[in-house]
């Protein structure tokens, strides 16, 4: 809203919009590596580490108080105890066969933002280097495809305003090549 203001004012020239499918490049291979970002992507699985560790310790306490309050009836309230804990075995059993399954979903998901985030840094660094690069693309499923657009979007003109920049001085060049002659 705020750019399209901009350019109904003349304030910025208009030029084409780069749309979510001109990025996705669907004839990327699929990803060779398992962490883009290790730091970002090991602080999520820790994360999810933590909470399925207050999850089971949960479900455990929860599990192990209704069997004891189930069972204090019947019997002495430490054979209660001992019986509910050892009834807790299958579920802990599942929640461990469980837990790799969601580290690595959890890992592979933020591939999906952190290869994006990967490839515009990489590209922003190239830019501040002074180096020419070519428009960014996103892989099919990637998320933040509107930061690719933008990106580009800003890629173009900036080369736009480097050409120009660069017409200009050659222009100066010559009218001070001129004035010389004169």
């Amino acid at each position: 809203m705020f750019r399209q203001a901009r350019e109904q004012q003349g304030f910025w020239t208009v030029r084409p919009k780069f749309t979510h499918v001109s990025i996705v490049d669907n004839t990327m291979s699929k990803r060779t590596r398992f962490l883009v970002d290790p730091k970002v992507q090991w602080s999520i699985a820790a994360r999810v580490l933590g909470h399925w560790s207050i999850f089971l310790m949960c479900l455990i306490c929860i599990n192990v108080c209704v069997r004891v309050f189930a069972a204090v009836i019947n019997e002495p309230f430490w054979g209660a105890f001992q019986s509910a804990i050892v009834a807790q075995a299958p579920i802990v059993m599942v929640m461990f066969v469980l837990l790799p399954v969601f580290l690595r979903d959890t890992l592979v998901m933020s591939n999906r933002f952190a290869g994006p985030m990967y490839r515009l840094r990489t590209a922003l660094s190239a830019l501040a280097g002074g180096e020419s690069i070519s428009a960014i693309k996103f892989r099919t499923g990637d998320f933040w495809l509107s930061a690719a657009d933008d990106f580009n979007i800003v890629l173009v003109q900036l080369n736009s305003l480097k050409a120009e920049n660069e017409q200009l001085r050659n222009e100066i060049n010559a009218l001070r090549d001129e004035q010389v002659a004169v």
